[in-house]
């Protein structure tokens, strides 16, 4: 066994040699993309580079995704779509339809190597951020025929959270049930729940559910379907954000504008500014490195673990208001991120433990039968390779706050403080939108879409 393991890791090795350092270098290094997240120079040249990263497959989902943010607060809008559209490619046909011998070469990999020697395939939260982001796109490039498409898709992609997180609870499920036919399984239960107990108290910093939804997207659907003159359908969407929250005044008191005018569609009616804000920056990953005993065949091994740890990041300026109205948030995307990784975390703890064992065992074995510099070189090899994934779409927000005023000619946008954010005229005689997009206090921009 532990030769065929070591005949993997140098298949693996000689394969990935070239993506290696790459893979690497993208889970240590998290703020790559943030650096240029807003910032006034918008380079032409860094969006062709990226494009060209992501056609030539070097991580494309992870490259596309966060490259595209930056193009669209570049308004850069053709650009953006270019990249996300890479990624959902990649989705649907290198991760969705993936062939059952890609899916276990992949955990191969995951379990000798590590995740990121293996290219980044995204979470569901995030695909359905490709699609509202790409409607939002369309829409500010007057094109409402695509926009339509991706809000469609995007509310697909909710309806189907659970359907996608099915296989994966089975194959958590599955890897536990072989696990209980080791005889040392009850007496390692009790060393694996020093790990289940360190998220537990992670856990209590987030507000996680069973039910995945993400009410930003139905909203800027919502607003698609009116800005589009398909009020009914418009109503129907954002009723359901209604139901699921009966006790918010701001809520209710926008959904009855739009079913209102849903119920008179040939009456001219007045016009609306629809605010979508995006405040502070989402919830990323760190390494969390910890050591348990392990009872394996030979004995008892000290498992080396490195796993992935959720660490929220700042708010910017939380709370604002438009015209004196103030906005209501709607979304939370740490809460939205935990929920899912919480679903799968049985697999990353499973898998993580898999790979120590197996790890465990070769460098005992390497260090008993050859010694020297073959040991050395495996503790090198080890140490490489006992990293977290800790990939993730950077420059998505912390919160999501909405709201609707009567469209006068103009709009101000004020913090709490009665700090003036944003301000301008507006075409009174048409419905808008303004997406407003904060990720610190010196980063604002703004995108107001018209029709």
């Amino acid at each position: 066994m532990i030769r065929v393991v070591l005949l993997c890791w140098i298949i693996l090795l000689g394969f990935s040699g070239c993506a290696v350092p790459n893979a690497l270098s993208i889970a240590v290094m998290p703020d790559d993309y943030i650096s240029k997240f807003g910032v006034n120079k918008c380079d032409q040249s860094y969006f062709e580079n990226e494009i060209q990263k992501a056609k030539d497959n070097k991580d494309p989902i992870y490259t596309a995704i966060n490259a595209a943010s930056i193009a669209r607060v570049c308004q850069e809008f053709a650009l953006s779509n270019e990249l996300l559209d890479i990624a959902e490619d990649k989705y649907k046909y290198d991760v969705d339809l993936e062939s059952t011998g890609n899916k276990i070469a992949r955990n191969l990999v995951g379990i000798l190597l590590n995740d990121t020697f293996s290219d980044y395939d995204g979470n569901l939260y995030e695909r359905i951020m490709v699609n509202l982001y790409k409607g939002l796109n369309f829409m500010s490039l007057n094109d409402f025929e695509n926009a339509r498409v991706e809000f469609n898709r995007a509310l697909i992609r909710q309806d189907m959270a659970k359907e996608y997180f099915a296989p994966q609870i089975q194959a958590a499920k599955e890897e536990l049930e072989k696990q209980k036919s080791d005889p040392n399984y009850k007496k390692n239960l009790k060393n694996t729940k020093l790990v289940y107990d360190e998220y537990s108290r992670l856990f209590k910093e987030f507000k996680t559910s069973e039910n995945f939804i993400n009410p930003y997207a139905t909203y800027a659907a919502s607003v698609f379907f009116y800005l589009d003159k398909d009020y009914k359908n418009s109503a129907d969407k954002f009723r359901e954000i209604a139901i699921a929250n009966p006790k918010n005044k701001a809520i209710s008191a926008i959904n009855k504008r739009l079913q209102t005018r849903a119920k008179n569609v040939k009456s001219k009616g007045k016009k609306y500014i629809f605010l979508a804000y995006e405040d502070g920056l989402g919830t990323i990953k760190n390494e969390f490195a910890i050591n348990i005993p392990y009872i394996i065949s030979d004995g008892v091994a000290t498992l080396s673990l490195s796993l992935p740890m959720l660490k929220k990041r700042d708010f910017s300026y939380k709370d604002i208001s438009i015209n004196g109205v103030k906005a209501t948030q709607i979304s939370n995307f740490d809460n939205i991120f935990a929920t899912e990784f919480k679903i799968e975390l049985p697999w990353i703890i499973t898998k993580s433990i898999l790979s120590g064992t197996i790890k465990s065992a070769t460098s005992a074995v390497v260090a008993d039968k050859f010694g020297g510099v073959a040991s050395l070189a495996t503790t090198f090899l080890l140490s490489a390779t006992n990293k977290a994934d800790i990939r993730v779409w950077q420059t998505l927000p912390k919160i999501a706050s909405i709201a609707m005023v009567e469209n006068k000619g103009s709009y101000t946008i004020k913090d709490s403080s009665g700090k003036i954010i944003a301000s301008d005229k507006i075409d009174k005689s048409k419905d808008a939108l303004i997406w407003l997009r904060s990720s610190n206090k010196d980063m604002v921009k703004s995108i107001i879409i018209q029709r």
